[in-house]
């Protein structure tokens, strides 16, 4: 139902989104700057590298490669969002069909069969070093048989380890909001060889929120119960990726964006998190519709705008971790926004390339 080639452009496409905005910020005698080194061929965990690995540059190297040519493939779907995703953009063709059907597990099964057949396909390597699981990649299937897919990215990245292209797994924790202070981290990860978590927390809009100054942990328990969760996976040396959600295309974003950054930073140091071994994600502070973007702006325009959100996006970053101790964090994604739905909120291309590049400038 699927071809390669139809695979492979998906994963390049996932991939390219976070592989060309992550970046490691890194002190130099004029700041902080954002620069790749040569690989290491020592085989480590992702959070061996981002501690031990001789500094960041090298970090950046051994996991996104000496170019930054490798990134994230996003495989991080419920069960049922994966079959939508099947039906909708690779064109499987199938009817409703109730829950645990016979029909519904065969279809599941060939969704298995097909991602384990583009994990063991050696090309994906050369564009993806991480790929973050569902959690139901990890639980066995039936209760007593290991899922196909994920023992074949386990077997990839065993044979990889020592190699110039290591691959790193990644789970996304739905579950973490639901933990009070006396639960753990699942210990599944640990036994499943997990190198970093996903801990995705949307804060709602604005009607939500209300002011941008009242994005505050006073008045937000979300970004305290964050920190937590974060340190929860480093006490397991797990890398955290916090992806946060706040008002993006309203007028006052970069507000929301500067006191989601200050409110989070503060948190994360009280909660004693290493913050030079976590990752952070969120959507630019673009402040215009999708619409507007799309029809009301030229290329340059839109390029000069991208640019322009990037460099203030680094520098409060650089400022709210600064503040709260010194230790910024060791990269940076950029989430483009959704193409579903009847009103998509998905950025143009050159829109977040030139977000990319004002970041890195």
């Amino acid at each position: 139902n699927l071809s390669l080639t139809k695979m492979m452009s998906s994963a390049v496409s996932s991939s390219a989104l976070a592989l060309a905005t992550t970046i490691t910020i890194i002190h130099t005698s004029h700041g902080f700057t954002t620069v790749p080194s040569s690989p290491t061929t020592t085989p480590l965990s992702l959070w061996e590298i981002l501690k031990n690995n001789n500094g960041p540059l090298t970090a950046f190297s051994t996991i996104f490669g000496p170019d930054g040519t490798r990134g994230e493939y996003m495989d991080g779907y419920s069960q049922d969002a994966m079959m939508e995703r099947c039906r909708d953009d690779y064109k499987w063709s199938f009817d409703e069909f109730d829950n645990n059907s016979e029909e519904e597990r065969r279809l599941e099964q060939e969704r298995v069969d097909m991602m384990s057949y583009l994990y063991d396909n050696p090309k994906l390597w050369e564009y993806v070093s991480m790929v973050a699981f569902a959690e139901h990649y990890l639980i066995m299937d039936n209760g007593n048989t290991s899922n196909k897919a994920y023992e074949t990215f386990l077997r990839q990245k065993k044979d990889r380890q020592s190699s110039a292209e290591p691959i790193f797994g990644g789970v996304v924790w739905d579950t973490w909001q639901q933990q009070d202070n006396n639960n753990k981290l699942p210990t599944l990860y640990k036994k499943r060889e997990i190198d970093y978590v996903r801990l995705h927390c949307n804060f709602g809009d604005d009607t939500t929120i209300g002011e941008p100054k009242q994005l505050t942990p006073v008045n937000n328990p979300l970004f305290r119960q964050l920190a937590r969760a974060a340190k929860e996976c480093q006490v397991n040396e797990m890398v955290p990726l916090l992806l946060l959600q706040v008002p993006w295309r309203e007028s006052n974003a970069k507000e929301y964006f500067h006191q989601a950054m200050t409110s989070l930073a503060s948190e994360l140091q009280i909660a004693r998190v290493e913050c030079n071994q976590l990752m952070l994600e969120t959507r630019p502070p673009i402040g215009i519709s999708a619409q507007e973007e799309k029809e009301g702006m030229s290329g340059t325009e839109r390029q000069e705008l991208g640019f322009e959100i990037g460099q203030i996006m680094f520098q409060t970053i650089h400022t709210a971790f600064q503040f709260q101790g010194g230790n910024t964090i060791a990269g940076f994604c950029v989430a483009g926004g959704s193409t579903k739905g009847q009103f998509p909120t998905a950025m143009q291309d050159d829109t977040q390339n030139a977000v990319r590049q004002g970041i890195r400038s």
